[in-house]
């Protein structure tokens, strides 16, 4: 079967892609890539917002899809809007990668440094664990910004680290050598909700592409992301929200959904433990004070 594959045309779009590319070629497909710039690859005046609209990844691709242009897509599932185009269908969710966030720091960095992000959540979640920080918007793909940070300047200003996703990072294999990397914890920093998890979407009907997906799907991946995907829904947001959230199964098989949530100056934590999703997710929004 011949398969047109859309993604963005990023380098980490292109990577984290090339797993499902392989295991459907290993199967005998036939498939040819399709590369997209969407609004949010154009977009480098400023930080996305609200005021910039939503699917800034994605709408693009979607459109394509149900023109019949491309066959299936690969997203980063956190760039998602949580409401997807009529016809369009989740075929496979792959097995989730690390969804911590990372601190990349030029080493020596003062006491006071200068730190480029462009996420509400991390500005937002971040006064506690960086009580020292400056932050200031930086925007551009993964190396971009690594780049931006070995070379210590960003729009002629000093710039002394950067916060990225550890999941990007691993899919790239970028070379870090030379800079201290810190992880964050889930009480310092929660991701965004579906961080690290990958989403593939076709066409609703297209009972045989599904079907050569089936083997790359991860249904504990899909329940977990959607959890976090719920809780976003319940403030009523997108994916620009100062959000984070993160579920993750126990070993006595129940499933630990916690969330944070900035809003009117407050930083709000909600930290759940059980079996049924529902009531997971209302016992999130409740602590959340939602």
């Amino acid at each position: 079967m011949k398969i047109v594959l859309g993604t963005r045309g990023s380098q980490l779009a292109v990577q984290q892609s090339e797993a499902l590319v392989a295991h459907l070629r290993a199967c005998g497909h036939d498939i040819e890539w399709k590369r997209f710039t969407t609004h949010g690859d154009k977009w480098l005046a400023g930080p996305l917002g609200k005021e910039t609209g939503t699917g800034f990844f994605t709408r693009e691709l979607e459109e394509s899809l149900l023109a019949r242009d491309v066959d299936m897509l690969i997203h980063s599932f956190k760039d998602v809007s949580l409401e997807r185009p009529r016809g369009i269908v989740t075929a496979c969710v792959p097995q989730r990668e690390d969804p911590a966030d990372l601190l990349l720091m030029r080493p020596g960095a003062p006491e006071h440094p200068v730190i480029g992000t462009s996420s509400e959540r991390r500005l937002r979640f971040l006064g506690r664990a960086l009580p020292n920080a400056t932050f200031t918007w930086i925007r551009g793909n993964v190396p971009t910004r690594v780049q931006r940070v070995r070379d210590g300047e960003l729009r002629g200003e000093p710039l002394h680290g950067t916060i990225l996703a550890a999941a990007g990072l691993r899919r790239l294999g970028l070379d870090l050598s030379g800079l201290d990397v810190r992880p964050f914890a889930p009480h310092e920093l929660l991701p965004a909700p579906a961080q690290g998890a990958l989403l593939v979407e076709a066409r609703q009907g297209d009972q045989a592409l599904i079907e050569a997906l089936a083997g790359f799907h991860h249904p504990l991946t899909l329940r977990l992301v959607t959890l976090e995907r719920q809780v976003l829904a319940g403030i009523g947001g997108g994916c620009q929200q100062p959000l984070g959230a993160l579920a993750e199964p126990l070993p006595d098989g129940l499933i630990r959904l916690r969330a944070g949530y900035a809003v009117d100056g407050d930083l709000r934590w909600a930290d759940a433990r059980g079996a049924d999703d529902a009531a997971l997710v209302a016992q999130v929004l409740r602590g959340l004070g939602l």
